[in-house]
């Protein structure tokens, strides 16, 4: 049997959590008409580190150039998450989707860890092979998906989905 998603508790607060994207997105808006991104992660000689990393996967290099953790997130709750991960991450970006809107059916190369901010019980996965449809929740725990299967992601609701989206190029533990 496929694992297409599973959980690992985080014990984040999403309340807190919710308050420090808020703070960080007031900073650092979101950018990219269509994609709604903002990077967490970039690469050590990047020249636009906070967008460089939400390019198209066929215009960056490899997700494993983006190794750093922004130094503006240390000390911060954002950076608190980063120090509970389970795993090393890599290009790891905050991706909202707007209400309303879906991605295009596609596989990623690596395997992702969803963590939601804001979502609503509208907001889903479909895995196009396998007829399932997932609902990440804001529940402060982390959700394995593996995104190399063919998915989309739809938000039917009326407010922004926001997930920090953690690649990973390890296999789910």
């Amino acid at each position: 049997m496929t694992v297409l998603t599973s959980r690992t508790d985080l014990d984040i607060d999403p309340d807190k959590l919710r308050e420090s994207v808020a703070s960080l997105l007031e900073r650092h808006p979101l950018a990219f008409e269509g994609t709604r991104q903002l990077a967490l992660q970039h690469r050590p000689a990047a020249t636009d580190p906070w967008y460089e990393g939400c390019l198209r996967q066929s215009l960056i290099s490899s997700d494993s150039d983006f190794t750093e953790v922004h130094a503006e997130l240390r000390g911060s709750y954002l950076g608190e998450v980063f120090d509970r991960l389970p795993f090393k991450p890599i290009r790891t970006r905050i991706m909202a989707l707007d209400p309303k809107h879906c991605y295009s059916v596609h596989r990623d190369m690596t395997p992702r860890y969803h963590l939601a901010v804001t979502t609503s019980e509208h907001a889903r996965f479909v895995f196009v092979e396998h007829g399932k449809v997932v609902n990440v929740p804001a529940d402060g725990n982390l959700y394995y998906v593996d995104t190399r299967h063919l998915h989309s992601a739809f938000n039917g609701g009326d407010d922004i989905r926001i997930h920090i989206v953690f690649g990973t190029d390890n296999e789910q533990k």
